[in-house]
């Protein structure tokens, strides 16, 4: 019976032998070789379930922070999760994430947060046209979740501690599998609203269901929101209103603020999760000219 690793390898050779015989290159070939080399020594050693390849977004979460670890630059970590993604398509295995799991961002790149004006219109339609997204998007906004984190929120998961409202996140959820807490921003009607929605969520019978299961009369049938879903409905709304609507904007926009009102780096880093305070820090790297002008001031 074969090995793991042998069962690897003899993939990784069929999937090789068919690029080459498609006509590409021996040095084409062995560039892929080397990239393939990554996923074969990672999974070696990471020990997945089944030599069937299917690797859960988790796994492949693993893998890029394998990736990273090694130094590589971000252009050859995507080459090698296209290769290794293609790899195991090919061998029948499934690749079960987004294909915009890996996104490295320039070091000098500054947040996307809505503008005032944005937000505003983008919430007021949704109040309007689409409450389950409507509160939706106030979670995403008030606490600067990442999305696969709000779409499995539980109504426990909301709590008030000296007198301020909070989200914990739970570890299975969060993107590093470590817990933490963060506060609301929500203001005004906006927190109203909020409010409102979690308390009628905190009814014992929904304690087990996530925020945003709800029955859809439409479809005669109960449906829980996933970020592909999330994803989709953003996108369509996009065109409809004429703005750039993701949901990690909402996140930006949260941070946004924060760095705004004066929260220490290491402070908004704890409260949204960030690995590395430098992830934060790009957030204070551009200032808009209001922002400079505000600084001059204070010279």
């Amino acid at each position: 019976m074969m090995t793991f690793e042998e069962s690897l390898k003899e993939k990784i050779n069929l999937y090789l032998n068919k690029l080459k015989k498609s006509g590409l290159s021996d040095k084409t070939i062995d560039r892929y070789e080397k990239l393939l080399k990554h996923f074969e020594i990672w999974a070696e050693n990471y020990g997945l379930l089944s030599d069937k390849l299917v690797l859960m977004e988790t796994d492949i979460e693993k893998f890029i922070d394998y990736l990273k670890s090694k130094k590589l630059s971000p252009t050859t970590i995507k080459m090698v999760l296209n290769r290794t993604k293609e790899l195991v398509e090919f061998s029948g295995g499934k690749w079960l994430a987004d294909k915009r799991i890996y996104r490295e961002r320039s070091k000098t790149e500054s947040a996307r947060p809505y503008s005032e004006l944005e937000l505003r219109q983008i919430l007021d339609y949704l109040k309007t046209h689409n409450k389950v997204y409507y509160y939706l998007a106030l979670t995403l906004y008030g606490f600067g979740l990442r999305v696969s984190e709000a779409v499995q929120l539980l109504p426990d998961d909301i709590f008030e501690k000296e007198n301020q409202i909070f989200v914990r996140v739970r570890p299975e959820i969060s993107k590093f599998n470590k817990s933490r807490e963060a506060p609301l921003i929500l203001k005004g009607q906006y927190r109203n609203d909020f409010i409102d929605f979690i308390v009628k969520r905190k009814n014992p019978k929904l304690k087990d269901k996530t925020l945003f299961t709800y029955y859809n009369d439409v479809q005669k049938r109960i449906i829980t929101i996933d970020r592909h879903n999330v994803k989709s409905y953003f996108h369509k709304l996009s065109k409809q209103l004429g703005i750039n609507i993701t949901a990690h904007r909402f996140r930006d926009t949260y941070i946004s603020y924060m760095v705004a009102k004066g929260i220490k780096p290491i402070t908004v880093a704890k409260w949204v999760g960030h690995k590395d305070v430098n992830t934060t820090l790009r957030y204070y790297t551009k200032l808009t000219t209001k922002d400079e002008l505000e600084e001059l001031n204070k010279i």
